[in-house]
């Protein structure tokens, strides 16, 4: 029995949907109120005797793994860990190189969980916690809250590294885990990844002591671009309030929640990424915005608006009146911001109101000019005719100027736009991603060059950029990966060239903490994913077609799928 079976197996479909829903006996079945669109009559039905769930509203249906991709916003490798932890299966590494990037990963959950928990009780019991204590109280933070997010304090004067020694971590794997020695005298924030695993830290020092903030390194586990904080506590909210609140600090994030605004999330000591937005958007398309009331606050959320018309999701802005942030707000007037949320401005009626207060009167023509050109490039972006349209009108009304000379504007600066924002925003895939690693950083290359022959591309070009870089790549002469870059585009053409470019600047925004470690840990990872690629899809084709099988009565022909998964499974453990 294969591990997809075999999970199925174990777990009942009945009670693990019930879970996530109210289940009702309905005859043989079950049925529910389907939790991935509105309705108020149940069309949900789930079938014990055949392992299968099925909504007559919104059409979705599958088994164990449909349900839990869908619920959880998971792609199928991580439902099937999630869902294999629940049936106490151990998947097995399909490659060598698997299994030591599993355990690599594991090793470093297990260091930030551990650390995790001497910080809580540090902060909760001891003596030295005393001074953290205070602080949170200080700043109006609730036991629960506390308890909720986990927080923690490192002082002074504990040698975490010889602790962790001695827990039988290896120095290399605490420093790859970023040494938490660093953290000392600092309130601590985990950071969680969606299923709930620790994947790094936020320290912030209770003295004058620079930096304010410190925060753990990139890491296999902690892609600072693609994690979230508070988003492992949020999803259920988002998802039942159907918006996203998103803001600066962490400490935003837990007053909202200690206020019952449970959906609200914020980044990981980095700018709000595109990986980011693409992540939460997989919950909602309604983003409510409620950065820092200062200069830098009203930029950032000009750059998330951006990204949001990037993608035509929705985005509101939150006025904080006299408040600096979310954190202040909550703690001195906590009532207020029912108010404000609930008169949030569409974003670019907020952009627009930022632009004419910043320009003075507009019966001067220069000012006019100056909101024109200022709110052109958000327009620009929107796609939608009818948004735009909207759009148009509006800026047309505010300031008093013609919507056809606006669209004819408008018209002129899309022609010369270079590139598209769908095409400044796509996220690589996981061939691409691999191959820009290779020419990044070359000594990721050593002894896996012949690798690259194992893989089946996906797309043409790809297989060219591929086939360039086995043939420019040099181990002997390695230089540095500028030059490997500029003898890859040479051999190729224009258009396939320019990709490349926008692959290494994709590479820099996702890692801008990139290290050579790092990146042969990451290419690692990704050659992994893309030499298995063509079992997996062929092991999912196969399970689904058992699955029809099964439901049709063919056993004749399930027995031989059976076979031939069994083979498949076969060939691939012989990679191991």
């Amino acid at each position: 029995m294969n591990e997809i079976e075999d999970i199925k197996t174990r777990l009942d479909l009945v009670e693990l949907i019930g879970q996530y829903v109210n289940l009702k006996k309905a005859g043989t079945n079950y049925k529910a109120v389907c939790p991935f669109h509105q309705e108020k009559t149940p069309s949900l039905m789930v079938s014990p005797e055949k392992q299968i769930w099925k909504c007559f509203g919104c059409g979705r249906g599958g088994d164990h793994f449909q349900f839990v991709m869908e619920a959880e916003h998971l792609e199928f490798g991580d439902a099937l860990k999630l869902l294999a932890q629940k049936a106490g299966v151990t998947l097995r590494p399909r490659t060598r190189a698997e299994h030591q990037t599993r355990d690599k990963k594991e090793r470093l959950y297990q260091l930030n969980h551990l650390v995790s928990r001497l910080f809580e009780r540090i902060l909760a019991e001891s003596a030295a916690g005393k001074v953290a204590r205070d602080y949170l109280k200080k700043r109006a933070l609730k036991e629960g809250t506390v308890k909720e997010f986990r927080l923690g304090y490192a002082p002074s004067g504990v040698n975490l590294r010889s602790i962790l020694l001695k827990k039988g971590f290896l120095a290399s794997e605490i420093d790859r885990a970023g040494s938490p020695d660093k953290f000392y005298d600092r309130l601590m924030f985990p950071i969680f990844d969606v299923l709930g695993n620790v994947v790094g830290f936020t320290g912030r020092t209770l003295t004058d002591r620079e930096p304010k903030y410190l925060n753990s390194p990139e890491t296999p586990i902690f892609n600072k671009g693609r994690i979230l904080f508070g988003l492992n506590l949020a999803k259920a909210a988002i998802k039942e309030k159907n918006f996203v609140v998103l803001v600066e600090g962490q400490i935003d994030v837990l007053m909202l929640h200690q206020f019952g605004v449970k959906q609200a999330v914020a980044s990981s000591g980095t700018a709000i990424t595109a990986a980011q937005i693409e992540i939460l958007s997989k919950y909602t398309p309604n983003f409510l915005l409620a950065f820092d009331n200062d200069p830098a606050g009203r930029e950032t959320t000009k750059k998330v608006i951006t990204l949001l018309l990037e993608r035509d999701l929705n985005s509101k802005v939150v006025g904080l009146g006299e408040f600096k942030d979310p954190d202040e707000l909550m703690a001195k007037q906590p009532a207020f911001w029912r108010q404000s949320a609930g008169a949030a401005e569409e974003g670019l009626d907020w952009w627009l109101t930022q632009e004419i207060n910043d320009a003075g009167e507009l019966r001067f023509i220069e000012n006019k000019k100056r909101v024109v050109k200022a709110m052109l490039q958000p327009l620009a972006i929107v796609a939608d005719p009818t948004r735009l349209d909207h759009y148009i009108q509006r800026l047309s009304l505010r300031i008093g100027t013609k919507p056809e000379h606006l669209y004819a504007a408008l018209t002129k600066i899309r022609s010369v736009s270079p590139q598209s924002a769908e095409t400044r925003s796509t996220p690589l895939t996981n061939e691409e991603q691999l191959l820009a690693l290779a020419i990044s950083e070359p000594s990721t290359l050593k002894g896996r060059l012949s690798q690259l022959d194992d893989i089946s591309w996906q797309s043409e070009i790809t297989q060219r950029v591929a086939e360039a870089l086995r043939k420019q790549y040099n181990a002997k002469t390695l230089g540095k990966g500028r030059e490997l870059l500029s003898k890859v585009k040479s051999s190729l053409d224009s258009e396939t060239a320019g990709k490349l470019d926008y692959w290494q600047i994709w590479l820099d925004a996702q890692w801008p903490e990139m290290t050579p470690e790092l990146a042969d840990e990451l290419f690692e990872e990704k050659l992994n994913q893309a030499t298995t690629k063509r079992y997996e899809q062929r092991k999912e084709d196969l399970a689904f077609r058992i699955r029809q099988a099964q439901e049709s009565g063919d056993f004749g022909k399930v027995k031989k799928l059976m076979s031939e998964l069994n083979e498949l499974t076969k060939k691939e453990g012989a990679k191991t």
